[in-house]
């Protein structure tokens, strides 16, 4: 019995270091995609103060074209990182919780209270799914998320093997 503990643990574990691992690696593309965003921005910039000297009317409106969509990108960027920070914190958040996890009569409990609240304005749907995986079953409600249609997918329960998805339809 204590086996089985520790086997849980150490799986749940496991997941979480292979979320954290994945997470650290977008974190590295992105400050390198940073970097060199900026290194381009430098040398827009020079390019701009030289070629600003020969030709000031032209530099100025070929710079702006050249800058915004640079521009636009690294705004993109930071809203990216931002997300991102997000998702690690629902992931720490939901590791914590796989440690301390309900039975399915708790989460059951839970889907319909958060049913019952009825200051709603949109539609709840609970859906249950089955995965091979951790990872597999967070791709699905990403995918899900992005469906015309949808509002917002929430995980009301999860385990390795299947979560349940609070679905609210727009």
């Amino acid at each position: 019995m204590i086996l089985e503990r520790l086997r849980e643990a150490a799986s749940g574990d496991a997941t979480v270091r292979q979320l954290r691992r994945r997470y650290d690696l977008l974190r590295q593309d992105y400050e390198r995609l940073l970097d060199r965003l900026g290194d381009l921005e430098e040398r827009l910039a020079e390019a701009t103060r030289v070629g600003a000297a020969r030709q000031p009317a032209v530099a100025g409106a070929l710079a702006d074209a050249l800058a915004a969509p640079l521009l636009q990108l690294r705004q993109e960027y930071l809203a990216a990182a931002a997300g991102i920070a997000q998702v690690v914190a629902g992931l720490e958040g939901l590791a914590g919780g796989l440690k301390g996890q309900h039975g399915p009569r708790k989460a059951a409990e839970e889907a319909g209270r958060a049913e019952s609240e009825a200051g709603q304005r949109q539609q709840r749907v609970q859906v249950e799914v089955r995965g091979s995986g951790f990872g597999e079953l967070l791709d699905f409600q990403e995918r899900l998320m992005h469906l015309p249609g949808v509002a917002r997918v929430s995980i009301n329960a999860i385990d390795n093997e299947r979560a349940t998805l609070v679905v609210e339809l727009e």
